[in-house]
Formats: C-alpha cells, sequence, structure tokens
C-alpha cells in the first residue's frame, strides 16, 4: 500500500469521525481528498507518471489548475481502459469526483453554511468513487 492509499482511507476515516461530531464542513474536504488520494495514487503507482510529468502537464494547461490536469488525466485512463465497464466507471468517476471538487470549495471558501445533507453527500459521492478507483489501483 503507498502512502497516498493510506491517506486516503485515513481521510475517508476522518470525515465520517468528523460528519458524527457535527463538523460539516470539514467533511467534505476530507472526502474530496479521500478520491483525490487515490486518484494521485493511480497517476504514480499505475500509470508510472511522475509528480514532474504532472507538473509540466499542469504548465502547459496553464488555464487549469494541478487538481483539474489530475482529474482529467485519470478520466481518460479510466475511459481508455479494457476493464469491464469502463464507460461507467469514468462517467461515476468523472462526475462524483466534480461534484466533491464542488462541494469542498463550497465548504472550504464560500461565506454560507455547510450542513448535514451538504456533508452527507460529500460522504457518499466519496462511497461511491473509492471502489471505482480501487478497481484502477493494480
Amino acid at each position: 500500500m503507498s502512502h497516498l492509499t493510506n491517506k486516503s482511507e485515513i481521510s475517508i476515516a476522518s470525515a465520517k469521525i468528523l460528519y458524527g461530531k457535527g463538523c460539516c464542513s470539514s467533511v467534505a474536504h476530507c472526502a474530496y481528498f479521500a478520491c483525490y488520494q487515490k486518484s494521485k495514487h493511480i497517476w504514480l503507482h499505475k500509470m508510472g507518471k511522475t509528480e514532474q510529468e504532472l507538473k509540466n502537464l499542469c504548465d502547459q494547461k496553464k488555464h487549469e489548475g494541478s487538481h483539474e490536469v489530475l482529474i482529467n488525466e485519470i478520466s481518460k485512463f479510466i475511459k481508455s481502459s479494457q476493464r469491464n465497464n469502463a464507460i461507467s466507471d469514468f462517467r461515476t468517476y468523472n462526475s462524483n469526483i466534480l461534484q466533491l471538487k464542488k462541494l469542498r470549495k463550497i465548504a472550504d471558501y464560500d461565506d454560507t453554511i455547510f450542513d448535514h445533507p451538504r456533508s452527507n453527500d460529500s460522504i457518499r459521492l466519496s462511497e461511491e468513487t473509492i471502489p471505482v478507483l480501487n478497481k484502477y489501483l493494480n
């Protein structure tokens, strides 16, 4: 297990603990990063890419941030794989990770209440996404 997969498991466990304690806005952050960390593991260990390659790709795509670049690359990787249900997995991953990212941005940056329903959505989306990502870890 890589450090990123371990961090991912800690992040989703943290999201659930925070939810139980009513720390709703922090739930979205942890739920999103649980999926992002698994995505980064795939980039590094399954796709055999490096941090520098990601940085170079980000530099080329100046209008996109590092998270968007990685999400797009993992989406392409899943979609183009020969695995059963790759297109369905791609749709689930792409839709869910973008929703999670939006929820995290609202929770982290917006001057608005981030309540139990939104934090519950964050956990649900990550719990739907992580099994998809797990299929592409090896």
